[in-house]
């Protein structure tokens, strides 16, 4: 019986020390495991090209980063132009034009707009630069291939000619 009640005794003190630990821990038991109470790992997805230097890219990488931006788990390369094609395959673009006579794409997302623009990613070309590479390419084809295909830029370029001209003059006015 004596052996009975120092085992309870050690046992009481055991469960009142383990709880005390608990507490100072910051702890909950969890059945016979005690779980500690850690900050959450909050993970983000990401997909960035696998080599950021490169002119052109050939491959992409998706996974998941924490706040530090460190990867965890296993990193899944991406062919370029899959990745390309399903992001891009669903956007549609316009051309802008600006005052200046500088062509740019335009997605039809304003955000999208304002993302890529912030990253310089919308190359600008100006007008006659497009003109004079249109005019390169062109140089192969065959007079009937391509003759109608000037006449017509030519065309396009003298109304855009004279409304620039008309602009320019009723704003002097």
């Amino acid at each position: 019986m004596k052996r009975r009640s120092q085992t309870l005794l050690f046992r009481a003190i055991e469960i009142s020390a383990l709880t005390q630990l608990l507490r100072w821990v910051d702890a909950k038991p969890f059945g016979e495991t005690v779980m500690a109470k850690h900050p959450p790992i909050i993970l983000t997805p990401f997909l960035q090209p696998r080599d950021e230097g490169a002119a052109e890219q050939r491959m992409y990488v998706a996974g998941f980063a924490d706040e530090a931006g460190e990867a965890w788990g296993t990193l899944i390369p991406l062919d370029a132009e899959m990745v390309e094609h399903a992001v891009l395959g669903q956007q549609t673009f316009t051309v802008w034009c600006n005052s200046d006579g500088r062509i740019q794409p335009q997605p039809s997302s304003d955000r999208l707009f304002e993302e890529l623009l912030e990253k310089g990613q919308l190359k600008e070309t100006p007008l006659d630069e497009l003109v004079a590479e249109a005019i390169e390419q062109g140089k192969n084809e065959t007079n009937e291939e391509i003759l109608g295909m000037f006449e017509t830029l030519h065309e396009r370029l003298v109304r855009a000619e004279g409304m620039v001209a008309d602009e320019i003059a009723r704003r002097r006015r």
